[in-house]
């Protein structure tokens, strides 16, 4: 199964945030959320790497990378990992097209 998201446009980004997932609003500054090692774990997984993959390229253990998913995971308020690996997907492409448009 794959996932698509729908970047946002540059006339639709002034709209209202709209809730992500419980009390996180859209779109979700991941900087302000996460450490910046959780957001690095968060970026690799959403390329499609899995826990083992992330240890071995990172020089750390597996344990460590399933508490760093673990914490980000409740940082972002989402419901699972899935949801935070959409959450942090989604966010980067409307980061991507926010730098677009203000150049």
């Amino acid at each position: 199964m794959t996932a698509h998201f729908a970047p946002q446009t540059c006339a639709t980004q002034g709209r209202s945030h709209a809730a992500v997932a419980g009390n996180i609003h859209w779109p979700v500054n991941l900087s302000e959320r996460m450490t910046p090692r959780q957001l690095e774990i968060m970026l690799m997984l959403a390329e499609g790497k899995v826990n083992k993959q992330i240890a071995y390229e990172l020089d750390v253990s597996t344990a460590t990378v399933k508490v760093h998913i673990r914490n980000a995971i409740t940082r972002l308020g989402a419901k699972n990992r899935m949801n935070a690996v959409a959450i942090v997907a989604a966010n980067s492409v409307v980061f991507q097209n926010s730098v677009a448009c203000a150049a």
